[in-house]
């Protein structure tokens, strides 16, 4: 999925054939393309599309790309963003529907202002800090802090 970014957020569950996606998006077309790259997955049989699609906000653009900032330029978590300087990660133009490139351990799902973080952090210190800096970001709402930390394994 070319344009699935840090402001998207996808799931699935796999049951004899039958696939589930879940999960929010806020990049242009991501349901649809997730849809039908599942669809040529070998072994499936059926989907059933329940990937939510973030509704236009200019509220909600201004704290996500706000929230990303501040996490990623944060001293304890810059070490999660990709490779390169922020101009590499960040698209020229952002607008409605483009959002940084790049694999980012850390989604950012806005909703009226109200802020979730998703993914995987090595450990509880950059979990805490992750939503510290969400916390910090103006104007939001108030954070879910769904980040996993990685086994230790």
């Amino acid at each position: 999925l070319p344009y699935y970014g840090p402001f998207d957020a996808l799931g699935f569950t796999y049951d004899r054939g039958k696939v589930t996606l879940m999960g929010s998006v806020y990049g242009l077309g991501v349901k649809r393309a997730a849809e039908q790259a599942v669809k040529r997955a070998p072994g499936v049989d059926e989907v059933v599309n329940k990937i939510d699609e973030l509704p236009a906000s200019q509220f909600d653009d201004e704290l996500r790309w706000q929230t990303f900032f501040a996490i990623y330029t944060n001293d304890c978590l810059s070490r999660c963003a990709p490779a390169g300087s922020l101009s590499t990660w960040v698209l020229q133009d952002a607008g409605l529907g483009t959002q940084p490139m790049g694999a980012f351990p850390i989604h950012i799902i806005v909703r009226g202002g109200r802020v979730t973080l998703v993914g995987t952090v090595d450990n509880e210190a950059d979990k805490r800090v992750a939503e510290i800096a969400a916390r910090g970001v103006p104007g939001t709402f108030g954070v879910d802090n769904q980040l996993t930390v990685k086994s230790s394994r």
